[in-house]
């Protein structure tokens, strides 16, 4: 028998959070049994395409988040789920569409339509606002609902009920520290052995708050002279130029490392020793879960949920106050957990678990469907 197809629907697959989890659980899960497709709300090249393809998986691209063209884009869903009819299943994380595509697909006669919710707020501009509106209607077109924690549930689906899949990582893949590894990033990135290195990992857009986070590490530097600070990431060219400049602005120089978005993730997480995550607000952040995972001291906004935090070099606090945060990683001590993976295990966070879940889920749901 072949396997079921599953059709993920993404604004698009570049490496962010939410898209990084996507993989992962479509690295673990037995893909003779179940496959993922992709749709895309871009047309253009995504960081993940070639792995997907490799995978076995198809991506399909609309373009209405280019070109804003409504009934062309009801007119490609009709037709996409028309071609497709071995389509039974639809797991839609992009929330803002959803009222469309999750429409679409009851009318092509998709039965199983899954929703999941992977943030707790939006973007205080028009974009946030108007993704917050559109996604209002998102939860009443579903028959199935999935969030990364309590509260993103609870703010994307109200009173309806929900499943907590938490947001896992290869446990394997980030535990321990690598000396060499380390050696060799830190010596590509020109920082010394007696150096301090600070990590944020994010793409460039103002939920992640990367001026904040270099008025923060500008404190920091005043305490400690010899901290250096590796920002991973991509991002719009005019947003990423703002954060270099105010870099310079704050008088931050080449303290303050660029380093582009990367495959390797884990041998930063060798090279860094604390890692910084003062967002305005986040679901329930996978590279929480990985600089965890890799023993680090993080040091994360009050906006984050406390629930994230399963070992105890997590120390939440206030945004807005660079000397709170300045002092507590300056008083901290920057020594990593040992016993990370195993907490993160217990904590349910291996990917492992997640895609198990998930895959019985689609096994089961296939199942009752198809009868």
């Amino acid at each position: 028998m072949p396997p079921i197809r599953v059709l993920q629907v993404m604004p698009a697959m570049d490496a962010g959070g939410m898209e990084t989890f996507v993989m992962n659980l479509y690295r673990t899960v037995d893909r003779a049994q179940v496959q993922f497709d992709f749709l895309y709300h871009y047309d253009k090249p995504c960081f993940f395409d070639e792995e997907i393809e490799a995978l076995g998986g198809r991506i399909f691209k609309l373009t209405v988040r280019q070109d804003n063209d409504l009934p062309r884009y009801l007119r490609g869903l009709r037709a996409l789920f028309a071609a497709h009819p071995e389509w039974r299943i639809l797991h839609g994380h992009y929330s803002g569409f959803g009222m469309f595509y999750n429409a679409a697909a009851r009318r092509a006669g998709v039965p199983v339509r899954a929703g999941h919710s992977h943030n707790t707020a939006y973007e205080r501009n028009l974009v946030g606002t108007l993704d917050r509106v559109m996604s209002m209607r998102f939860s009443a077109g579903l028959t199935d609902r999935f969030a990364c924690s309590e509260q993103a549930g609870r703010m994307l689906f109200g009173s309806a009920p929900f499943t907590v899949l938490p947001n896992g990582i290869d446990t394997a893949l980030f535990a321990g520290h690598n000396a060499q590894r380390r050696a060799l990033l830190r010596g590509e990135l020109g920082v010394a052995d007696d150096e301090v290195l600070f990590g944020h990992v994010g793409r460039f857009s103002a939920q992640k708050n990367h001026p904040g986070l270099l008025r923060i590490f500008a404190a920091v530097r005043k305490r400690m002279p010899n901290a250096r600070l590796v920002l991973l990431g991509g991002g719009p060219a005019p947003y990423l130029d703002e954060i270099r400049a105010l870099a310079q602005q704050l008088q931050l120089g080449d303290s303050v490392i660029f380093a582009g978005v990367r495959s390797n993730m884990q041998s930063f997480y060798d090279a860094m020793d604390a890692f910084l995550l003062p967002s305005l607000f986040e679901g329930l952040p996978v590279v929480l879960v990985e600089a965890q995972t890799a023993g680090l001291p993080c040091f994360v906004a009050d906006t984050v949920d406390r629930g994230a935090a399963f070992t105890d070099r997590v120390r939440f606090l206030p945004l807005g106050d660079e000397a709170a945060w300045a002092n507590a990683i300056a008083a901290a001590s920057l020594r990593r957990d040992p016993d990370a993976r195993r907490k993160a295990v217990e904590a349910g966070y291996d990917i492992h678990t997640s895609a198990q879940t998930l895959q019985d889920f689609y096994l089961r749901r296939y199942a009752e469907v198809t009868a």
